[in-house]
C-alpha cells in the first residue's frame, strides 16, 4: 500500500453536470532555492497535471474498484511552482466501461521539497486549504461516445482565456470536500511514457468537405448507440456531432491556403475555407498519443480533429467516433487532446468565415517507454518484419496495463494477456506491468462476480449483476498466474493471490455435472469462428473443459491443493473417455440419459486448445492431422467437416502449439502468411482478425516472442530457476542473434549456420548463476553443433 503524507482523497461538490465532471485544481508552492520537488497525485478517471502552465504528465495507472495507483514525479523547482490537475469523472446512467470502473470522482495530490538529509517535506497537500477546484464546463458533459465501451467524445467550446485557470489567479476557487469513503492506495510499478513529440511533418492532401447521403462504415458509431440508447436519448442535438462527420464527404478543394515554414513550426495558412476545409497529415506507421497543435483565428471557428490508423478502401481519412472538436471565439489556441489516439493520419477539418492559421500537429507518446533493451534479427527480412510489427502492437497496448487495443477499448482483457505477458517479458524484458495487471484483478470482490469468477475485462464494470462475461476466461489468468511465478519467481506475491484463485476454483468445482464434466456455464469463448457458436459451447465444451483441467493441475501445483489435483485427475480421466468412444466429431455436446451427443463439429480453435491444454499430444496421428490439415495454409487438404480457426484466439493458440511441438517449419510459414499482409498493407501493426481492415492488438505481440523463441531458440528466462532453454531451428537461414532481459543483466544468443558443412555454431552470453538447457532439435541431426567454441552433442 502507498502512504501519503497529509494528501487525502477529494472532490467537488454541488456540481453543474451529475455525469463525467471535469474539475480544476490548483495549488502554488515556493522553492527558494533550486530543489528537488516531488509531486505524488491519484485519480480514479484520467488527469493530466500541468506545471507552470506545462503539461507534464497525464494519468492514473489503473486499478480496481475501491483502490487507486500513486503516480509520482519528480522535477526540479525554484520560485514560485504553478500546480494544476485538470481530473474527468466519467460515468453514466448505464455502468458500462472496459477501460475504468466509473467510480466517483477522486483526486488525492502531494506536493513535496526534498530537505538536505534527503527527507521530503510536504509543500502542499489535497485536503488543505492551499488547494482551490473550478468546474470546467467547457468541455461538454452529455457529449456522444467513443465506442460502445468508452467514455464521451471530446468536445470543447473555448473562448481565449478558457485555459487562463491553469497559471491565473485562483484566489476564488472553492475548497474541494474530503470523501468519506475509505480508499486504498497503491503504489504504480509500470513506468511511464516519455511524451517524446512525433511530428506529422507530410501534408498529404488539401480537400474540401460536402455533405452527402450517410457514408457506411460508422460501426463503432452505431454499436456506441445499441448498446447505449438511453444515454443516448439524454444528449441534446445542438451536442451531437459524429453524424456530420460520417455523412460528408471530399471533394476538390477550392478555397485558398497558403504554407509557412520561415518560422520555428510549420504552419498552414486559410484565408478561404470554401465551407470546410481539410488537410490530412500522415506519418509512416501507428502512433499512440495526445494530438498537439497551435491554432488562431480571426473569426469564431469549429475545427474537427480526425485520427486514424487507416484510409478507406479510396485512401480517404473518414470521420469516426474518436474524433474531438473544438468550437473556438476568435484568438490564439494551444490545444492537446485529453484522450491518447491511435494515429498514423491526422485530418484537421476547418469550418470559419475568417482567416485561420494553425501549425503542423504532433503526437505527444503516450505508449511503452521501450529502449530497445531486448531485439531480434536474422538473415530473413520478412521474419525481422513481423518482429518489428508484434514489437509495436506490444508496445502501443503496453503502458499500465496489458489492452486489447489502445483505442477503441482500451480495456485489459484475459485471455489476451496470456500471450500479451509472454511478449512483455521476451520483447520487453519487462514484468512490471503483468504484475500490477494480475493484482488488478486479484483485488476484484469476490462476492461482486456470480461463483466469484474475475471479470473478463479490467479495470471496468458490467451493467449486468454480478456478471463476470466471459467464465472462460478467468482460467486463462490462472495458466497466466502459473508463468508468472516461473518469469519472477515472486513467491510472496503468489501467495498474496491464493485466497482470491481459492474462491474461484471451490465455486467451479460445483460446476461438474452428471456428465462428468465442467458445465451449467452462462457466457464461454474459444475463438471468433465456428468455435464459439451455441452448439459448440453449451451445453458441454470440451474444449473449454479441458482448459479448465489445465487450470485446476497449475494451480494444485503450485498451492499444493490436493482437492483441484484430484478433480482435474478426475475430469482429465472422463475426457479421454470420452473422445476415443465418440470420436473426435464435435467441440459441443449434450447429456442425456447418461449418454453423450455430439452438438456440431469439430473446429481447429477447440482442437488447439485441447493440445495447449495437454491433451492428445502423445498421439502422432492427431498431432500430425492438426499440423498438416489445418492452419491458414495446410500441406495437405483440411478436413472441410472442422471449422477453420481465426486470429483471435484460435490461431494464436495453434502457433503456441506449434512452437510446443517444435513445428518450427510450419509455424514460420503461417505466421507469414497472417502476419505479411498486415504489414504490408496495414500501419505497421498487427489486426484482430484474418480479416480486418486495420487494427492493433495486443495478444499478437507473442508473434514476436515466438520468433525469438523458436528461430532464435532463445526461450523465456525463468527467474524461478535461473535457466533459459536454448533450442535454435535455423532453418534456410544463415544466422539470426537477439537477446533477452532478466534481473541479474542481460542473455545474448547469435549463431551462424553454414548449411553446407553443416555446422551451426552459436554464441550464448549468460549472467552469472545463470544455466543454459540447450536442446538441439531433430532438424540438426548430423550437424556440428558449437556453443561459445566447444562441440555440443545433439540432446
Amino acid at each position: 500500500m502507498y502512504q501519503f503524507d497529509k494528501a487525502l482523497p477529494v472532490w467537488g461538490e454541488g456540481l453543474t453536470w451529475e455525469y463525467n465532471q471535469v474539475l480544476g485544481f490548483r495549488a502554488d508552492v515556493e522553492a527558494p532555492k533550486p530543489v528537488r520537488m516531488k509531486i505524488a497525485l491519484a485519480a480514479r478517471t484520467y488527469y493530466r497535471l500541468y506545471v507552470n502552465g506545462e503539461i507534464v504528465a497525464n494519468g492514473p495507472a489503473r486499478t480496481a474498484k475501491g483502490f487507486c495507483r500513486v503516480d509520482e514525479f519528480i522535477m526540479p523547482a525554484l520560485g514560485k511552482m504553478q500546480l494544476a490537475i485538470e481530473v474527468i469523472a466519467i460515468d453514466k446512467p448505464l455502468k458500462y466501461s472496459n477501460d475504468n470502473t466509473m467510480e466517483p470522482g477522486l483526486l488525492a495530490a502531494e506536493i513535496s521539497f526534498e530537505e538536505e538529509n534527503g527527507r521530503w517535506k510536504t509543500a502542499a497537500a489535497t485536503g488543505e486549504d492551499c488547494f482551490g477546484y473550478t468546474e470546467l464546463l467547457y468541455r461538454i458533459s452529455m457529449a456522444e461516445l467513443m465506442s460502445h465501451s468508452r467514455g464521451i467524445v471530446e468536445y470543447y467550446r473555448l473562448e481565449e482565456n478558457s485555459f487562463s485557470w491553469i497559471t491565473g489567479d485562483y484566489s476564488g476557487f472553492k475548497k474541494p470536500v474530503p470523501l468519506k469513503e475509505k480508499v486504498g492506495f497503491l503504489e504504480r510499478r509500470s513506468p511511464y511514457p516519455t511524451y517524446r513529440p512525433i511530428p506529422f511533418q507530410r501534408l498529404q492532401k488539401v480537400k474540401n468537405m460536402e455533405a452527402c447521403d450517410r457514408i457506411r462504415g460508422g460501426i463503432v458509431y452505431e454499436l456506441a448507440q445499441s448498446f447505449n440508447p438511453d444515454w443516448y436519448r439524454l444528449l441534446k442535438e445542438e451536442d451531437r456531432f459524429i453524424a456530420q462527420l460520417l455523412e460528408e464527404r471530399e471533394v476538390p478543394f477550392a478555397g485558398s491556403w497558403h504554407k509557412n515554414i520561415s518560422g520555428e513550426e510549420k504552419e498552414i495558412c486559410v484565408s478561404d475555407c470554401h465551407g470546410a476545409a481539410a488537410f490530412v497529415f500522415s506519418i509512416p506507421k501507428s502512433e499512440l498519443g495526445f494530438i498537439h497543435f497551435k491554432i488562431k483565428t480571426e473569426a469564431d471557428t469549429v475545427i474537427d480533429v480526425v485520427n486514424s490508423d487507416h484510409t478507406d478502401k479510396e485512401g480517404v481519412v473518414r470521420g469516426n467516433t474518436y474524433a474531438v472538436r473544438y468550437e473556438l471565439k476568435r484568438g490564439s489556441y494551444c490545444l492537446t487532446t485529453f484522450e491518447p489516439k491511435l494515429t498514423r493520419y491526422i485530418k484537421l477539418i476547418i469550418r470559419s468565415c475568417g482567416k485561420v492559421i494553425f501549425s503542423y500537429p504532433q503526437l505527444w507518446d503516450y505508449s511503452y517507454p521501450e529502449e530497445e533493451s531486448c531485439m531480434f534479427e536474422c538473415s530473413d527480412g520478412e521474419l525481422n518484419l513481423i518482429y518489428e510489427g508484434a514489437k509495436r502492437t506490444l508496445r502501443l497496448n503496453t503502458l499500465d496495463i496489458f489492452m486489447d487495443c489502445p483505442q477503441r477499448e482500451r480495456g485489459g482483457w484475459l485471455c489476451d494477456s496470456q500471450f500479451t505477458s509472454q511478449a512483455a517479458w521476451q520483447l520487453l524484458g519487462d514484468l512490471r506491468v503483468e504484475k500490477d495487471f494480475i493484482e488488478n484483478f486479484m483485488l476484484t470482490n469476490p462476492e461482486d462476480y456470480l461463483d466469484a469468477f474475475f471479470p473478463e475485462v479490467y479495470p471496468g464494470v458490467n451493467y449486468q449483476e454480478k456478471s463476470p462475461g466471459i467464465q472462460s476466461w478467468s482460467f486463462w489468468l490462472l495458466t497466466e498466474l502459473w508463468d508468472y511465478y516461473w518469469r519472477s519467481a515472486d513467491r510472496k506475491f503468489i501467495d498474496s493471490c491464493f485466497g482470491r484463485v481459492e474462491k474461484l476454483l471451490d465455486a467451479v468445482m460445483k460446476h461438474v455435472g452428471e456428465s462428468g464434466l465442467f458445465e451449467g456455464f452462462d457466457t464461454l469463448f474459444v475463438d471468433w469462428s465456428l468455435s464459439n457458436e451455441k452448439f459448440s459451447l453449451y451445453p458441454i465444451s470440451i474444449p473449454v473443459n479441458c482448459l479448465i483441467v489445465h487450470a485446476f493441475e497449475l494451480m494444485g501445483e503450485l498451492y499444493h491443493v490436493e482437492r483441484w489435483t484430484a478433480i482435474a485427475q478426475k475430469v482429465r480421466k472422463r475426457i479421454e473417455g470420452v473422445r476415443p468412444v465418440m470420436g473426435l466429431d464435435s467441440d459441443g455436446y449434450s447429456f442425456e440419459n447418461g449418454r453423450f451427443i455430439k452438438n456440431g463439429c469439430l473446429t481447429e480453435a477447440g482442437l488447439a486448445l485441447e493440445l495447449w491444454s495437454g491433451f492428445r499430444t502423445g498421439d502422432p496421428a492427431y498431432v500430425r492431422s492438426f499440423t498438416e490439415e489445418m492452419g491458414t495454409c495446410p500441406r495437405l487438404r483440411p478436413n472441410p467437416n472442422i471449422g477453420r480457426a481465426n486470429l483471435f484466439i484460435g490461431l494464436m493458440i495453434r502457433f503456441d502449439v506449434l512452437a510446443k511441438l517444435g513445428k518450427t517449419d510450419t509455424l514460420v510459414k503461417e505466421l507469414k502468411d497472417v502476419y505479411l499482409p498486415e504489414l504490408l498493407h496495414g500501419a505497421g501493426t498487427l489486426y484482430e482478425n484474418i480479416n480486418a481492415f486495420s487494427g492493433c492488438h495486443g495478444f499478437n505481440g507473442m508473434a514476436g516472442a515466438l520468433i525469438v523463441n523458436q528461430v532464435l531458440g532463445l526461450g523465456q528466462p525463468f527467474q524461478l530457476t535461473h535457466t533459459v532453454r536454448i533450442n535454435p531451428h535455423p532453418g534456410e537461414l544463415n544466422w539470426a542473434c537477439g537477446n533477452a532481459v532478466c534481473e541479474e543483466g542481460d542473455i545474448y544468443l547469435e549463431w551462424h549456420a553454414d548449411h553446407e558443412a553443416h555446422v551451426l555454431d552459436m554464441e550464448l552470453t549468460l549472467p552469472e548463476g545463470w544455466t543454459p538447457e540447450v536442446v538441439i532439435p531433430f532438424e540438426l541431426s548430423g550437424w556440428k553443433v558449437y556453443m561459445n567454441g566447444k562441440c555440443s552433442t545433439p540432446i
